[in-house]
């Protein structure tokens, strides 16, 4: 049960940065937001033992830094999913849904790659945290899973104003 504290408060700080990341106006602090949101939510995975939630996001920190500094290329989306792939189902102890941290960062991966406007990048923030949000509360980080269902929400919104604007 303590794990699952512990997980839960390190979780949370890593839920506020993807808040904070859905409702940034540049590209570049969209990716540093998801940066440190993926740094905090790779420490809270080994509290609740999900290790493809470990790997997967070992690797998305990776890309994050790859794509903030400009050396994310088509060669470095190929292999970022190719180990996210072979590594969370390589280290996968939770089945099926073991599989849901894969298919997020594999998802964000191409995003990453592919979307270079601020609302495409918004768009796959939002497929992106509703998928995590399912994971979080399956495996009790219920921190993450609620403030990924909240910034779901925010992350809309965001999505339909820049939509207004245009």
């Amino acid at each position: 049960m303590e794990r699952i504290v512990i997980g839960n408060v390190i979780s949370f700080v890593g839920a506020v940065f993807l808040a904070v990341s859905c409702c940034a106006n540049t590209r570049k602090k969209a990716y540093f937001f998801q940066l440190m949101e993926s740094s905090a939510l790779f420490i809270s995975s080994f509290f609740f033992g999900a290790w493809a939630g470990v790997s997967t996001l070992f690797l998305s920190i990776i890309r994050n830094i790859l794509v903030i500094k400009g050396k994310f290329d088509k060669r470095m989306m190929v292999i970022c999913t190719a180990l996210v792939i072979i590594c969370g189902i390589a280290v996968n102890n939770r089945g099926l849904l073991g599989l849901l941290p894969v298919i997020a960062t594999v998802q964000i991966t191409f995003s990453n790659y592919y979307a270079q406007r601020l609302k495409a990048i918004k768009i796959s923030f939002f497929v992106n945290v509703v998928i995590w949000a399912v994971y979080s509360l399956i495996i009790h980080d219920f921190s993450s899973g609620i403030t990924q269902t909240i910034t779901a929400v925010l992350s809309l919104i965001s999505i339909v104003r820049m939509q207004l604007e245009e």
